[in-house]
């Protein structure tokens, strides 16, 4: 039987600009392999096509190599999508993809908090990032001007799965 992913809404309002938020529970720092574990399948791969001339939205998937986090839309108009991803751990290995000067990517002094701010103009932006053993991720996503992305404009692993509400929670497999 293959797994899915658990995807559950979660409770409560998101206070402040629009956001996309993650956050991670811990494995135990003892187990050597809890950061190459693997997601649920439905977020495992990158994207089928994804291209600058996909459809606007939030687009995330999860390879060998951690979590990468995309954002686009078709047109040349000026998108801001914007979030943090939110971790019980450290995130590292952040490496920004297609840097442009209004585009932010920046994590707290603790490092459990990754920021990021990307103008987009109909191109591709994003950030690739690891998760220190972490074995969920809830993920809040929102557009600029406060209004949150449909559950259609939200796609994950190599299927593009639209989770159910937003947000939602993904989680490792057992």
């Amino acid at each position: 039987m293959q797994s899915r992913i658990v995807i559950s809404a979660v409770m409560g309002a998101v206070a402040g600009a629009s956001v996309l938020v993650a956050s991670a529970g811990a494995a135990s720092a003892t187990t050597p392999s809890c950061d190459t574990r693997v997601w649920a399948d439905d977020l495992q791969g990158r994207p089928a096509g994804l291209s600058k001339h996909s459809k606007g939205g939030v687009y995330l998937w999860h390879a060998r190599d951690g979590f990468h986090l995309r954002v686009t839309h078709r047109f040349n108009d000026r998108r801001v999508y914007a979030g943090s991803i939110v971790s019980p751990v450290r995130i590292h290995g952040v490496e920004r993809i297609r840097k442009e000067w209004r585009d932010r990517v920046w994590l707290s002094k603790d490092r459990k908090t990754l920021h990021f701010r990307f103008v987009n103009r109909g191109k591709m932006d994003g950030v690739n990032f690891r998760t220190a053993c972490a074995s969920s991720l809830t993920v809040t996503a929102a557009k600029g001007g406060g209004r949150t992305l449909p559950p259609k404009r939200v796609y994950l692993g190599v299927d593009r799965v639209n989770p159910e509400s937003v947000p939602f929670t993904v989680h490792r497999q057992d």
